[in-house]
Parts: structure tokens; sequence; C-alpha cells
């Protein structure tokens, strides 16, 4: 999608400066395994206007294909803005009801031309707003291609990120989390998103409910507590790096692309996690989704 961030004052006597880029959670994760050296391509729609084309030109720019973006005629992106207390903790406004995003898998033609275009990628990554801002036609028309790529030999990638607005209800939402959950190969949760939606009391019960799912790899992330690694028959306690926070915009998304990245070339679950952390650290000390290049540690 767009982004505006920025402050908002209802007392304000003229406009208010705002940063204009682009965002978006798995893009986000896109962009940063792109700069540490994975070869990703990314799956959406966007329309055929001018910020659309500018989009995805800046993505190519970071090394992101852009084969699988579709463009649709006489539609547009989505647009968000982020505000952000003195904290760095941040809020968000959406208009992306009509994003053509929406609909990359609303009818099965459109699901199997889909599966053919990524049956050679080893690894699919989507996370619980991609879930959100589906249909339940559209979700089931999802899960059946997850397991038909999995089947071929891919592996899912499934970042929790769970937001209330986007769900008509908690219901809804839990039945999609438990069904892809029951898909997935590598979880990437956060803790606060978990006990949100499942009602958790402690990280000890999200484990227990994540191994119920036979999810051979996650990484539970709690913020500046760190993350718990889980990988088999470890259970490692990885902690985070403290920094000054400035926005806390796409820490878990670039922390899932450290991650990620480490364990494509070799590295355990546990070094990929501190990697993980060791990137997030860096991109919450600044402004917006995306860090300067030249940013990157």
């Amino acid at each position: 999608m767009l982004e505006l961030s920025g402050a908002v004052s209802a007392n304000a006597g003229s406009a208010l400066p705002m940063s204009f880029s682009y965002g978006g959670d798995t893009l986000n994760s896109a962009i940063y395994m792109a700069r540490l050296g994975v070869v990703v391509d990314y799956v959406t729609a966007l329309g055929d206007d001018n910020l659309s084309s500018w989009m995805v030109a800046q993505w190519q720019k970071e090394g992101v294909g852009c084969g699988l973006v579709a463009r649709v005629p006489g539609a547009v992106p989505g647009l968000y803005l982020i505000e952000n207390d003195p904290s760095g903790e941040r809020s968000f406004h959406y208009w992306r009801d009509q994003a053509p995003a929406k609909y990359v898998v609303d009818d099965k033609d459109k699901a199997s031309n889909l599966l053919a275009s990524i049956r050679d990628h080893k690894y699919l990554c989507l996370s619980g707003i991609t879930l959100a801002i589906y249909s339940e036609a559209a979700r089931n028309n999802l899960f059946a291609l997850i397991d038909r790529f999995r089947e071929g030999g891919g592996q899912l990638v499934f970042d929790g990120n769970y937001r209330p607005t986007l769900w008509q209800d908690k219901t809804t939402a839990q039945a999609a989390y438990k069904a892809i959950y029951q898909r997935t190969d590598i979880a990437l949760p956060t803790f606060e998103d978990e006990q949100m939606l499942f009602d958790d009391v402690s990280s000890n019960e999200v484990i227990a409910r994540l191994k119920s799912y036979n999810i051979p790899e996650f990484v539970l992330k709690m913020g500046e507590q760190g993350c718990l690694v889980v990988a088999g028959k470890i259970c490692d306690l990885v902690p985070a790096r403290p920094v000054k926070v400035v926005d806390t915009t796409s820490a878990g998304d670039s922390f899932n692309a450290g991650y990620l990245a480490s364990r494509l070339t070799g590295e355990s679950a546990s070094v990929a996690a501190a990697n993980g952390h060791r990137l997030a650290s860096v991109v919450i000390q600044h402004k917006g989704a995306i860090i300067p290049a030249e940013a990157m540690p």
C-alpha cells in the first residue's frame, strides 16, 4: 500500500508535513530479504495508475521480483496512515476497501494460475493480514493452493500479524488462523497478537497451542523481551538488542527477513533469531517501514 506517516493534531492551524512512501508487512519483509541477498518475488495486485507504477519501479530497484504483480485496469492501490506516540508505538488508519490485492485469489482460476506461477519456488510467505483482506471463499482458495504447493515440496512461512479491525469477528479470525497454522512449516507469530486472538495468558500457553498444530519450527516474537525459538527439541530464548525506539513500524517484518535470510544460508534457528533482532534493532531507530539502504547493518 501507499504509506503516509507523521504526527496528526486536530488543533493544527495548517496542514502538517507527512512522509510519503509505501509499505505492507509482507512487502517490507520481501524488500529486506532482497537487500540481504535472498532471491524473492512478490505476489500482489495493483492498479494501472501512476502511483502503482511508481511503487513497482521502487520495488524493482530494491531487487524484488515483480513479475507476479498483477495490474488491474481502473484500480488504485490501498493507502494507510501511521501515527506514532512519543514512545515510538504506532497506530494505523486504512483506506483499502477496494484495493486490488483483495482479489488475487478470489476465484479458482486465479488461484490455479498463481499456483502454476510459483511451483518452482521453495517457500511461500504470507501473513494474517493476507488472510484478513480476503473473503471466506478467497481464503478457501488460498488454503487449497497452499495444500497443493506443499504437496509439491514447497514450504509455507506464516507471520501471524493479527489486526482485529480487519476481521468481521474474532471467531472467524480464530478459525482462519487455526486452518493456516495447520498448514505452516515455519511460523513467526508475535505474543501480543496471539494473546489478543486466542486469549493466551503466557508465552508457555502460546507455545503449547502452536505445538498442537504440529508446526516444525516457530519463533514467538516478544518485543523488547526477545523471542522464543522452538525447533524440534530446542526451545531457546534469544534476547533483543536494547536501543532507543523511534518507530516500531516494520519491527516484526524486518525480524522475519533477517531470520529467514539466515535460515536460508544454513544458520541455526537461534543464530537466525539473533540476526533478526540485529536488523530489527536498526529498523526501529528510523521512521517508516523501510530504512535507507545505507543504514542496513
